[in-house]
This record gives structure tokens, C-alpha cells and sequence, in this order.
């Protein structure tokens, strides 16, 4: 409602509330459009937001309020008026919006006011017609009290209701940044950081499920204490809501409270979602006092809204494994060798660096198969894939090229160094035991017996060899093809594949 249109109303009902009262008209009308008119000044030019400059500007706008509530009164039978009780307004208006000291003048003033109401009326203060007069006169001043009273305890409220809604500013704040974060370690990173926002700990961890679901390790951590070490995992078991004070007696049976042995307090709260328990969110202080049921509360709210964007970002990171590795061996399927090996020929050219690429594939899987069957092939691919991992270095990436044929990326890596990691692979899976599958009461399960394999490989090397990715695949392939030729379990370089003694 437009604030003319309040102003309008309230005087409405001001004089229409004077003439029942049984005053004249003619004094009614203006005294309650002067109350009206009197009210929207003040509320334009904010006349009833307290400032400490504006101490005789809020003095003079409650007195003029005060006369005209006067006048009214009088206008409306005086001491005999119905309507006696508006002289609290001016003494409620003075206390709520400006303060005791305003207050306990204005209710001074007033009751200054009603003894010359009744003097006025020729009526005796012992007399008064709506009871002891000086009770009611000694009520203004009381009235102003409570007024106080209750606008202490308006600000304490609207105190609370503004930090509340700091908070859950905040929390919304945090959310809508991990809605946007686009891996796993930004959004954890984004949940520490918001913990160490609220509140003063000495650390905070997320810890989160394995990918057998049987313990709960550690993903990431912040400390502004420099480094702490934290117990990497434990089982999934251990995990629930704990708050808990290590000051009291030992807890050493308590694995929680072995996480951060240097905590004198800390708080485990359960990051679940409705599919499950996803982690746990470890907060650890040094003061046992820390950790106050408002931090406590804090916390929560933050493992609350911390569940669904990190569900999220599990769920793209499962679905980006399920995209770009291969299921049945775990290494980079072809997509991911593609980019992969794309990325690391830019980087190759744009620095000048060697890199060497080394296809191999399983001899006479074929024949492997028609013996053993397909899933005894399956498992041996499995196994191959194990073989590959450990015999490699960290920044080699291999992945199954297809079929029985694997591929390695040898960043940073000549055609020498490029052999011996080749011969290192040929040597490991020839050494290697192999296990069968068989099938007991139709299921397919590890056998005891073994079988060995071997494989053949061929390498290529950047810029030796080729120019782009797709001529280095060709050279890696030929070279295969003659390590084939050559009688299997053996390696060949591009340069060796198209030598005439090679033909």
C-alpha cells in the first residue's frame, strides 16, 4: 500500500473513532489529518529511524505528535473521553523508535498533559471519573519501561534472525559455488574451506567411501597449523555422528578419536544422501570449548548442503570412468587413448620433446581362445592389464587398443629408452603365471591352475619415426606387424620394420 494511502486510512479511522467518541466535527477533522499527515512526513523523510544527529529533529516530531494526541483527546470529552488512552501512543511512538531516555520524557510530558486535561475540565485529581488519576499519570512512566523491554527484546530477536540469515546466505553461497565446480578436488576443496569459514579449527578433513565400500579414506584435508597427519582410513563401519570431548577420560577404544591424536575435541557428521553414505566430514580443534552446539549446528548445515554437489561430481567422475576406461581391464579404452595421445603430441611438438608409442598384442590369443574359451581370454585380458599397470612408469599411459592388442604412451621418451620399456612389458608378461578360469556348479570362478603367454611389440617414436598421431600409430602398427613376422615374443622398432633384412 502506497504510504499517502496508509496515511489517508489511519486518519480515516482516527476521526471516525473521534466522532463516535461524541466530538465535534469540527475539531475531529483536522486534529486526525494532522495525526495522518504528521505520520506520512515522518515516514518520507525518515523521521522514525533513529540517528545519533538527529536528537532535536526526533524531539520536536514527538512533541508535535504528543499536542495533537493531546488535542484529541480533549476534542473527545477530555478526562470523561473514551478515548484517554491515546496519550500512551506518543510515550510507545518515543520508546520503540528512539529510546528510554525519549521515552521516559515523553510519558513525563503526558502525564503532565492528562492533570491539566482534568484541570481543565474544572475535575479534582481525587475525583477523577476513570479512577485514581495519579495511578493513571504514574502508568505513562511505566508504560515507557515496557516499551523499552519490549524493543530490547525486538533487537535481540532481529539480531538472531540477521545472523540467521548471514548464515544460511552463506550456506546458499557455498552451494551455489559447488554447483559450479566441476571435479571432485574443487568441490572438497570448496567444503574445507567454508568449514574453516565458521569455524576456528585446528583441522578438517573429508574422508570418503572406497571403491569396495569397506572403509572410508582419506581425500583431502586443510590445516591452518601447518602439516597434520591424519589416520589415511579406517572401516566404514566406525563412521557415524560423533561429538566428542577428548579432555574427559581416554578414548582410546574409539578409532574416531584416533584420527588427529594432537584434537582436544572433534566432530564427525556423516556426508548421506538417500542413495547411502557417501563420507564423513572431520573437524578437529584444540580447545575442547571450541566446539559450541551453535559451531556444532553450523557444521551440520554445511555437511547438509555439502551431500548433493559432491553426489554430483562422484556421479560424472563414475560416469567419465565408465566413458574412457575399458571395464574389462581397467586401463584407457580408445576414446581416452585418442585424446590422450593427441594432447601429448601438441606438447611434444610445442616443446621439441621425443615421444615413442609401443603396440603390443597377445600371441596366438585366438588359439588361446578356442582352447580355454572366451571367458578364460576375458580374464587373461584382465590380468594383462595388471601386468601392464605394474611393470610401467607414472607417466606412461597404457590402454587397450582393442581386441588383444594393448598400447602404451611413452612421454619424454626416445626410441632407446622406448625398447627397454618395450622389453621390460615382453619380459614381465612371459615371466607371469597367469590364472584359469573353470566353472563348479555353473559358476565361473579362479581356477589353481596357470598358463603362460607372450606378446609381441612395436614401437615408434616422435619425431624419429613420424609427424603426426595417426602416422605414429601406422609406424607403432608396422613395427608390430614385423615383430609378428619375426617369430612372436619378440620387439621391433619402425626403423627395423622397413630395414631390407626386416623384409
Amino acid at each position: 500500500m502506497p504510504d499517502w494511502l496508509s496515511a489517508l486510512a489511519s486518519g480515516g479511522l482516527t476521526a471516525a473513532a473521534g466522532l463516535a467518541a461524541g466530538g465535534a466535527p469540527l475539531h475531529i477533522f483536522p486534529l486526525a489529518f494532522a495525526l495522518g499527515g504528521v505520520f506520512l512526513l515522518a515516514q518520507r523523510r525518515g523521521w522514525l529511524r533513529p540517528s545519533p544527529h538527529s536528537m532535536w529533529r526526533d524531539g520536536a516530531a514527538t512533541l508535535v505528535f504528543s499536542l495533537l494526541v493531546v488535542l484529541f483527546a480533549a476534542a473527545t470529552g477530555g478526562p470523561n473521553s473514551p478515548l484517554l488512552c491515546v496519550l500512551t501512543l506518543p510515550i510507545l511512538l518515543a520508546t520503540l523508535c528512539y529510546g528510554m531516555r525519549l521515552g521516559l520524557w515523553t510519558s513525563l510530558g503526558m502525564a503532565a498533559a492528562c492533570a491539566l486535561l482534568f484541570l481543565a475540565h474544572g475535575t479534582h485529581l481525587r475525583t477523577a471519573p476513570l479512577g485514581p488519576a495519579l495511578v493513571l499519570m504514574f502508568s505513562y512512566p511505566v508504560t515507557a519501561i515496557f516499551a523499552d523491554i519490549l524493543r530490547g527484546q525486538m533487537e535481540t530477536r532481529l539480531q538472531i534472525l540477521d545472523t540467521e540469515k548471514q548464515d544460511i546466505t552463506a550456506l546458499l553461497d557455498m552451494s551455489q559455488m559447488m554447483e559450479s565446480a566441476i571435479d571432485l578436488d574443487m568441490t572438497l576443496n570448496l567444503i574445507l574451506l567454508n568449514v574453516q569459514q565458521h569455524c576456528e579449527c585446528r583441522v578438517c578433513a573429508v574422508y570418503l567411501k572406497s571403491a569396495d565400500g569397506r572403509t572410508l579414506e582419506l581425500r583431502a584435508a586443510s590445516s591452518q597449523r601447518g602439516k597434520i597427519s591424519l589416520l589415511p582410513a579406517f572401516p566404514i563401519d566406525e563412521a557415524r555422528r560423533e561429538i566428542r570431548d577428548l579432555t574427559d577420560p581416554p578414548q582410546a577404544a574409539l578409532i574416531l578419536a584416533n584420527i588427529d591424536p594432537g584434537a582436544a575435541a572433534f566432530a564427525c557428521l556423516p556426508l548421506a544422501s538417500v542413495e547411502g553414505l557417501l563420507g564423513m566430514l572431520y573437524v578437529g580443534c584444540s580447545e575442547a570449548n571450541e566446539l559450541t552446539a551453535e559451531i556444532v549446528l553450523k557444521l551440520e548445515q554445511i555437511a547438509i548442503y555439502s551431500v548433493f554437489p559432491l553426489q554430483r561430481v562422484l556421479l560424472q567422475q563414475d560416469f567419465r570412468t565408465l566413458a574412457y576406461s575399458d571395464p574389462m581391464t581397467g586401463l584407457d579404452n580408445f576414446r581416452q587413448f585418442e585424446e590422450t595421445l593427441a594432447d601429448e603430441m601438441a606438447r611434444a611438438e610445442r616443446y621439441g620433446r621425443p615421444l615413442s608409442l609401443i603396440l603390443l598384442d597377445i600371441d596366438h590369443f585366438k588359439s588361446f581362445n578356442d582352447t580355454l574359451g572366451h571367458p578364460a581370454g576375458d580374464a587373461l585380458l584382465g590380468q594383462l592389464g595388471v601386468v601392464l599397470r605394474n611393470c610401467l612408469r607414472n607417466v606412461d599411459r597404457p590402454a587397450r587398443y582393442g581386441g588383444e592388442e594393448f598400447v602404451v604412451i611413452c612421454p619424454e621418451t626416445g626410441e632407446r629408452e622406448a625398447y627397454l620399456i618395450a622389453e621390460r612389458i615382453r619380459r614381465s608378461v612371459e615371466e607371469t603365471a597367469f590364472a584359469l578360469l573353470e566353472k563348479r556348479s555353473g559358476e565361473t570362478r579362479t581356477s589353481e591352475e596357470t598358463t603362460r603367454v607372450t606378446v609381441s611389440l612395436g614401437c615408434a617414436t616422435f619425431p624419429r619415426d613420424a609427424r603426426t598421431a595417426r602416422e605414429l600409430v601406422k609406424c607403432a602398427d608396422l613395427a608390430l606387424y614385423a615383430a609378428k613376422a619375426g617369430g612372436r615374443n619378440t620387439i621391433r622398432t619402425y626403423e627395423e620394420s622397413i630395414s631390407p633384412a626386416a623384409v
